[in-house]
């Protein structure tokens, strides 16, 4: 979640600084973006914070400072006043300052552990065919232009129906089934999506292997399933073979799994 993308928004809208207009957009992409409420609840949690810190850290000074003037015997009423009122005020200004601090901590760590998180990591690394892919060369006599018009259409069960028919003794079965898995994706099936990426990465159909094999790890990203066996060695075998077009990414992707922030 980049938040720098919607602080000031998030900012203007929660001190009314928005229009009338720019509030009802705000409230509708709130409905569609959870992005956008992550980073709207963030920020409500830490102005909580925030106050709840100032409110503890003022009370107790007032505790404190009650208990010193009532033990204090005034001799110069003035230079005493003084010496009172600029300490209460380095009081308060250290109560800020320690509550902006325990925001800053408190926000980056929530911040930085959410870009470890499965989904964040799948959404960063998973691209979608692009439908340049499927006009490309995709002529009317192409035997999987149905699927493919199906999917420029975002009709992803009618696509889905599609390239799973593909019999597996075709010599587009790979095609099919590498696109069966991003379309079982889409719609968040994914142990359709695993069965599909798995059926093309055991055929040796170089253009789509290694596709195959580094998005069905992506896909055991995006169930949460990091924690299976066969999911540490299909990346693991990725990341071990220096020719493998995705070694690089998945050598990444290994060191962001061992984080601390996960």
């Amino acid at each position: 979640m980049d938040l720098e993308r919607y602080i000031q928004r998030i900012e203007q809208y929660e001190t009314g600084a928005l229009s009338a207009a720019e509030q009802t957009a705000f409230d509708a992409e709130l409905i569609s973006n959870p992005a956008l409420r992550e980073a709207l609840a963030l920020f409500r949690q830490a102005n909580d914070v925030i106050e709840q810190g100032v409110e503890n850290n003022l009370r107790a000074q007032l505790q404190e400072w009650n208990q010193e003037t009532g033990q204090m015997t005034v001799t110069a009423t003035e230079p005493v006043t003084r010496r009172v009122v600029s300490r209460r005020i380095n009081w308060v200004r250290m109560a800020a300052a320690a509550s902006v601090a325990l925001l800053l901590g408190w926000f980056g760590i929530r911040w930085v552990g959410s870009q470890y998180a499965d989904q964040e990591l799948f959404a960063g690394q998973y691209e979608k065919p692009a439908d340049s892919v499927f006009r490309s060369g995709a002529t009317a006599e192409h035997p999987l232009q149905p699927g493919y018009g199906a999917w420029l259409a975002g009709d992803w069960p009618q696509a889905a129906r599609f390239f799973g028919n593909i019999p597996a003794d075709s010599e587009y079965y790979a095609e099919a089934q590498y696109y069966l898995g991003h379309t079982a994706l889409q719609q968040r099936q994914y142990p359709t999506a695993l069965a599909a990426f798995g059926q093309a990465a055991g055929r040796p159909a170089a253009k789509f292997k290694e596709k195959a094999e580094w998005n069905r790890v992506l896909t055991y990203l995006a169930a949460s399933r990091t924690a299976e066996p066969d999911f540490q060695i299909f990346l693991a075998s990725i990341a071990n073979d220096p020719a493998h077009s995705y070694q690089a990414q998945a050598s990444i992707l290994q060191e962001k799994l061992r984080s601390i922030w996960r």
